[in-house]
């Protein structure tokens, strides 16, 4: 882990101009138009997040320069682990069932793609291997991991259900959420997949987090 300020000032402010280019791209701007269902994509909504807290941490970071105070990142710890368990599902749903969708070609010469799918995903999530105390996670932050995804389940619904007569409109970004091909029964299996792979990373992420506690804890009980 990483104490200095400087570094992680530089490390942050990549991320942040990274992601600030990648969401006007987001938005449709780079094709000269908008794109309305901006807003709807879990992949959008995930990173605007992450976004939103690394900046709040990179001032917090500054202040702390300003004051030659070099130590490990503390800021909302709890909020900052739902944010890497919910940019990681970001990466790995993407990747392993999505991503079949587009070619190589489209994949890497995207900007937008790559950097919303890849890149930003993998920074900000060493920006908490690197930049954070460890040793500290709870055992129940892997629970609160599951309240940002499941508002956004029901935020698609919702939504899917008000705009239903409007045939324009893109009410399932996602198969596993069109609750109108896969009905209720499959849309709520998906869910419990979801939850599964929400609660296996982030129990396990925990339990990394906290390994020389658990082994000490281990050593105590054989001795």
């Amino acid at each position: 882990m990483i104490k200095n300020r400087t570094a992680q000032i530089v490390f942050q402010s990549i991320y942040c101009t990274l992601a600030l280019v990648a969401f006007v791209g987001s938005l449709g701007l780079f094709e000269a138009k908008f794109n309305e269902n901006f807003y709807v994509y879990y992949t959008n909504l995930s990173n605007y997040i992450c976004f939103g807290f690394m900046i709040a941490s990179l001032v917090a970071t500054i202040k702390s320069a300003n004051k030659k105070e070099d130590d490990f990142c503390k800021a909302a710890p709890a909020f900052k682990f739902m944010c890497v368990i919910m940019i990681l599902v970001t990466l790995l749903i993407y990747n392993i069932l999505l991503a079949k969708d587009s070619s190589a070609k489209d994949y890497f010469t995207s900007y937008n793609n790559l950097t919303m799918h890849l890149i930003l995903p993998i920074m900000f999530i060493l920006d908490w291997v690197l930049f954070y105390q460890h040793g500290k996670t709870r055992w129940f932050y892997p629970l609160l991991s599951l309240i940002m995804p499941l508002v956004y389940v029901v935020f698609v619904l919702v939504r899917a259900a008000i705009l239903k007569g409007n045939a324009n409109a893109l009410l399932y970004p996602y198969f596993f959420l069109n609750v109108g091909e896969l009905g209720w029964g499959g849309l709520f299996m998906w869910l419990a997949i979801l939850i599964s792979i929400f609660l296996l990373i982030g129990f396990s992420i925990f339990f990394l987090d906290n390994h020389k506690f658990f082994r000490e804890k281990l050593r105590r009980k054989n001795d």
